[in-house]
């Protein structure tokens, strides 16, 4: 009877072995399905980077923002950077090198380096339209054309002007660079998809040949240019000292009718005020003497004469 106990005891100990290690068997294969299968629920999207969900060649327009996300085990994730990027030139060289002749005929290399980077708004639909590639789909073109046609546009003497560093004709070639390259990538592209955000005009070269003449030239036409000013300063200067002697005569000239005018009033005033006086002194000489005459009684008052001056004469002389 003990021996049945111990034995049985043995196999139910047995048995809870069995059924433990069959527990830890499943936990194990169920962790090690969970390993395989956990990287196809979660993708870390890089900082700088948005990502760009496609299932089963479908793209899904929401993006992924940078961090960690769930998605479907059967979901693509592109990631595309939104950082500002170097264009490579076929993907090896940072400048873009393009030769052609200009407007007068002379052949002119010219490169120049772009900086841009991707609107991570238009990502999902520059993924399904050009992919990733798109550097070399939808930007070379447009970064060679534009600068062919810009040279092709231009004489020699702006374009070696434009080759020295701060120029104003260089400033001007870098923004109708940048403006005729966004404006290609965005016929061709997707619009606003690639943004472009500095164009370099690293150098333009001409042949050995030519460069010795064209400096010539631009040095004889600056000095042309500055003796057309000096010329134009002399003249200034004549015309300043003429107006000035010219103002200096006139003041003189107003100054002396000035007091010509002065003058001549002055006396025409003397000679009223003279006129004036005299003619009211006479008035009085004659009214004072009538009044002395007119109380004598041995004078006759006899108003006679130019005027009516009175005549006098004494009665007794007459008598």
């Amino acid at each position: 009877m003990f021996l049945f106990f111990t034995t049985a005891v043995a196999r139910n100990i047995e048995k809870e072995e069995k059924a433990a290690a069959l527990k830890i068997s499943v936990i194990v294969i169920v962790a090690g399905i969970g390993l395989l299968i956990l990287p196809s629920l979660l993708v870390i999207v890089e900082a700088g980077n948005v990502g760009v969900m496609s299932t089963f060649g479908v793209v899904d327009d929401k993006l992924l923002q940078p961090g960690i996300s769930f998605k479907n085990p059967f979901t693509d994730v592109i990631q595309f950077s939104t950082r500002t990027a170097k264009y490579m030139d076929y993907g090896t060289n940072d400048v873009a090198t393009i030769t052609a002749l200009s407007h007068d005929g002379l052949s002119t290399t010219m490169g120049i380096a772009i900086n841009y980077r991707i609107n991570p708004l238009q990502a999902a639909e520059l993924y399904k339209q050009v992919g990733t590639s798109y550097d070399s789909v939808i930007m070379v073109n447009p970064i060679h054309s534009v600068p062919r046609d810009m040279i092709s546009k231009y004489d020699t003497k702006t374009l070696y002007s434009a080759s020295q560093e701060g120029t104003t004709d260089r400033a001007m070639l870098e923004q109708e660079l940048y403006t005729g390259i966004t404006e290609r990538i965005n016929v061709i592209g997707v619009k606003d998809s690639i943004v472009i955000e500095q164009v370099s005009i690293r150098n333009i070269d001409f042949p050995d040949v030519y460069k010795d003449s064209i400096a010539a030239k631009m040095k004889m036409d600056t000095e042309i240019a500055q003796k057309e000013l000096e010329v134009k300063k002399q003249e200034m200067e004549a015309k300043r000292v003429s107006a000035e002697a010219e103002g200096t005569a006139n003041k003189a000239r107003i100054e002396a009718q000035g007091k010509a005018d002065a003058m001549r009033i002055e006396a025409q005033g003397v000679a009223d005020a003279n006129a004036k006086i005299s003619t009211v002194s006479e008035n009085y000489i004659n009214w004072y003497f009538t009044q002395t005459m007119k109380d004598n009684p041995r004078a006759i008052y006899i108003p006679v004469g130019d005027g009516g001056l009175p005549i006098f004469k004494n009665a007794d002389a007459t008598a």
